[in-house]
């Protein structure tokens, strides 16, 4: 759970967002968990009466335990006797409640909270089906680290909308950016480019490290352009890194090919001494990260 967006929910709710922040501060407020289950169970369940009794129903408790939280849920509640529209949503947002949540508690910032509403197409005016929800999902999926992408694809199996299957993910695994990086890259290309030894010793010990932590190549990939933005270089290197396998007759391993286009000729001496070096660097860059 994020403070900013609790801080953020005290704002008129006017999309799926702002009334999941809405509800994170009040399942933080309410004193105790049967008393948010039941609001909850309310906001949820399709109206067989008004609008306006689930206000009289639960004003004396806001009124009395929750006071600061009142005023926003009086809003809430004329905002969805006014609209049926926007009581839809409510009802979707309320129902779809204890899935983003539990999301919420693996997720690594912000940024991927919203992105994970967004994806669920809670705000869309018209019906959305299970197979565009899963498409939306499976896109974020691959903007997270592999710890964080395996408990949020749990999560989303396990969870009753159905929009995810364990056949899915295994599916997903397969696809390219997905996979940790097995192919090889032009280095003395990549030297050429970055015309600076250090930037280049720095971006190596991104490449071994995430290979060895088997990290995926997309995400590989993305820290090397956090590592050169600025710099004026990507549009040249994006190409050389994008490119997965080359000619495996000619080269048995990626080491080989390191072997043959970059250690042979006088680059293993400068690795020995510089390469530990950034490694550490870097890891201890990801910590304070």
């Amino acid at each position: 759970m994020f403070m900013h967006l609790h801080q953020l929910a005290m704002a008129h709710p006017h999309s799926a967002l702002q009334i999941y922040q809405f509800l994170s501060t009040l399942h933080q407020t309410c004193p105790d968990a049967g008393t948010f289950d039941s609001i909850l169970l309310s906001l949820q369940t399709p109206r067989f009466s008004p609008v306006s009794s689930i206000l009289d129903r639960w004003a004396p408790t806001f009124a009395h335990q929750m006071p600061t939280l009142f005023g926003d849920f009086q809003q809430l509640m004329a905002s969805a006797q006014r609209s049926p529209e926007y009581d839809a949503l409510l009802r979707r947002v309320s129902e779809h409640y204890p899935l983003i949540y539990r999301v919420s508690c693996f997720l690594e910032n912000d940024l991927q909270l919203e992105l994970f509403v967004r994806c669920l197409c809670l705000d869309s005016s018209t019906p959305v089906n299970v197979t565009e929800v899963k498409q939306t999902l499976m896109q974020f999926f691959r903007e997270l680290s592999p710890d964080t992408r395996d408990f949020v694809q749990e999560i989303v199996m396990e969870d009753h909308h159905g929009y995810l299957s364990r056949e899915d993910c295994m599916m997903d695994d397969n696809l390219p950016g997905a996979e940790s990086f097995h192919g090889f890259i032009d280095l003395d290309r990549v030297y050429d480019i970055l015309q600076d030894p250090k930037l280049f010793d720095q971006l190596m010990a991104i490449i071994q490290a995430n290979t060895a932590r088997n990290v995926v190549w997309a995400q590989t990939i993305q820290e090397i352009h956090a590592l050169v933005s600025g710099r004026g270089v990507w549009e040249q290197l994006a190409p050389i890194l994008q490119v997965h396998h080359i000619n495996e007759e000619e080269y048995e391993s990626y080491e080989d090919y390191v072997q043959k286009n970059f250690l042979d000729n006088g680059g293993q001496q400068y690795l020995d001494d510089e390469i530990n070096r950034a490694q550490v660097e870097h890891m201890l860059g990801n910590l304070k990260m």
